[in-house]
């Protein structure tokens, strides 16, 4: 999967950290799993999800978005999600949370950026 200006939710900041998540998911599945990647990878997502997760939230919240609760829920299943996975990385199974990793960040950005996050594209551009 590779970032297409397809998935943009016509707001700069937002962009260029979602496209921070295609870059994880290029790394590794370039055969990038060694320790220090791996873990710099989950370092990116324990980021992501605190920083844009918290700003999605207040641009949707400012702009009066209808769906923000059941948009925040989603927020903290994929929370959820990057907990699980710094739990493997700390058992060593490099090979199991390299590719938990892939199939987690497929998943969300397959469901989540592209139809989700479309949702509130021209709520947050047209205020």
């Amino acid at each position: 999967m590779e970032w297409n200006p397809i998935y943009e939710v016509g707001h700069p900041e937002l962009d260029a950290e979602h496209r921070s998540l295609f870059e994880v998911l290029a790394t590794l599945s370039q055969g990038s799993c060694e320790t220090e990647s791996v873990d710099a990878q989950i370092q990116v997502l324990e980021h992501y999800v605190v920083a844009h997760f918290d700003r999605e939230e207040y641009l949707m919240a400012e702009a009066g978005y209808p769906f923000l609760a059941e948009h925040r829920e989603q927020h903290e299943d994929f929370r959820a999600t990057v907990s699980r996975l710094r739990t493997l990385w700390g058992r060593g199974d490099l090979a199991t949370i390299c590719q938990e990793i892939i199939k987690e960040l497929s998943a969300w950005l397959s469901y989540h950026i592209i139809d989700a996050d479309h949702g509130y594209k021209g709520w947050i551009t047209m205020k």
